[in-house]
């Protein structure tokens, strides 16, 4: 069982390195906190644009970009407002946008720029960013018929690091709302709307704790919103 991890890595990097010079691939993990995507584009606060292949550096909270000419520049997130990367040949974006927040201290006045990845637009907007553990599974994935969870990333034979998905919401109002227990947390900002996300989610089979599931959770939250709004402004005339 211990030879299982190494075998399986070693094909998915075989895999990445076949497809690496037709720029097939979607995109990749270089390390645990590191993802590189084969194109993108970052917006600077100074307002310049700059294209290339995007690598972000989640952990340092830095990101590359490679321009064609080959020059590569790197940007923290004081320097960005967002950056989109893209798969290839899809074009599948991922948006990260720089954002002031407090690191999650509940009180504090201190805040930093800081990147996290855009899952919806909406009034209400569903961000994330990437924690990192060690983690001995039970059940190990073999290399031959099991099967490969993109949450893990195999370091050596016995342990893997897993990667920890940590949810926000962006409030119209620019707060930041950490969701340390997303389904009790999310229905807590939904007030009075509770009651028919809730109906909404058992009708549909949701899962908390997935993210494309959550990502329409607080798009169908998003849209009762807009029909109060609507509504409102109807009344209104």
């Amino acid at each position: 069982m211990k030879k299982a991890f190494p075998t399986l890595f070693t094909y998915v990097l075989l895999t990445i390195t076949a497809l690496a010079p037709f720029e097939a691939w979607a995109q990749y993990r270089s390390a645990i906190d590191v993802q590189e995507w084969p194109a993108g584009k970052i917006v600077l606060t100074s307002g310049d644009t700059i294209y290339g292949a995007i690598t972000f550096h989640r952990t340092e909270e830095i990101v590359n970009v490679q321009s064609k000419d080959g020059l590569l520049r790197t940007y923290s997130p004081v320097n960005v407002q967002y950056f989109i990367a893209q798969e290839q040949p899809s074009g599948r974006p991922y948006t990260f946008k720089s954002l002031d927040w407090d690191l999650g201290r509940d009180y504090s006045k201190f805040k930093k720029p800081t990147f996290f990845e855009q899952l919806n637009q909406g009034p209400v907007t569903l961000i994330m960013r990437e924690d990192y553990y060690q983690k001995k599974p039970a059940n190990v994935p073999l290399a031959n018929n099991q099967y490969y969870d993109s949450r893990y990333y195999a370091q050596n034979p016995e342990w893997l690091a897993q990667i920890d998905e940590l949810y926000y919401l962006l409030l119209p109002n620019s707060e930041i709302v950490t969701l340390r227990n997303v389904r009790k947390d999310l229905h807590k900002l939904f007030g009075k709307k509770s009651k028919s996300v809730k109906k909404y989610v058992k009708e549909h089979h949701l899962n908390y704790e997935k993210p494309h599931h959550l990502v329409a959770i607080v798009n169908y939250f998003n849209s009762l919103v807009a029909e109060t709004a609507v509504n409102a402004m109807q009344t209104e005339n």
